[in-house]
């Protein structure tokens, strides 16, 4: 695939301006890059080469505004740029992670021409990166502004409350344990635990 064809495909994903940085990046780490379906758990994720694929791949939820796309896939371009350096000799979410992700951020925050409400909350995590951008609360919520069809989050919901996730399972939400709730899926009665800033459907009842 071409430069410019990498550039109209992710022109659809991130803010405009920024696609030359992400395919920069793609082109000089040889990544591949795979859109999902949207995760309740997580916005992305990196897999380091092994025998069977030798590149560097990257999945990002398709459904992301262009902000927490860009967000995450540098999310996960650190997680890349920290295994070249140090393999598997530190914590996946460890210093020298979070040093990886600052250095990717910076330009970002400094260079492109973002929302004051993003700026500023990108500036705050760059202070200490959270393991997951998706579990920080203050960004979760700002780049969720700029969703198309903005949804609740899971902690806004009354206890009890009945709500479906993007994978169409329906669960009942019960008490909180830190920045998680524990839930029931229904009809089957099992147990998940599932993040407060999880984005949901609440049902005002079941069919």
């Amino acid at each position: 695939m071409t430069r410019n064809e990498l550039i109209n495909i992710l022109k659809k994903y991130v803010p405009e301006g920024t696609e030359d940085l992400c395919v920069n990046l793609l082109i000089q780490h040889k990544i591949q890059l795979k859109l999902t379906k949207p995760r309740t758990s997580k916005y992305g994720d990196y897999r380091a080469p092994h025998r069977q694929n030798n590149s560097h791949r990257i999945s990002i939820n398709h459904n992301l505004n262009p902000y927490s796309f860009l967000t995450t896939f540098l999310h996960e371009v650190a997680h890349l740029t920290t295994f070249e350096k140090y393999k598997n000799r530190c914590e996946p979410h460890g210093k020298e992670w979070k040093n990886e992700f600052k250095n990717l951020l910076e330009p970002l925050v400094n260079q492109f021409e973002l929302p004051k409400d993003i700026q500023n909350a990108l500036k705050s995590y760059m202070l200490d990166p959270a393991a997951s951008s998706c579990s920080d609360k203050n960004l979760v919520k700002v780049l969720s502004n700029y969703d198309k069809n903005p949804q609740p989050f899971l902690e806004d919901l009354p206890l009890g409350a009945h709500f479906k996730i993007d994978s169409g399972k329906v669960f009942r939400k019960s008490k909180k344990l830190r920045a998680w709730y524990q839930c029931f899926e229904i009809p089957s009665g099992k147990e998940y635990r599932i993040s407060g800033v999880c984005k949901v459907e609440q049902l005002s009842h079941l069919d």
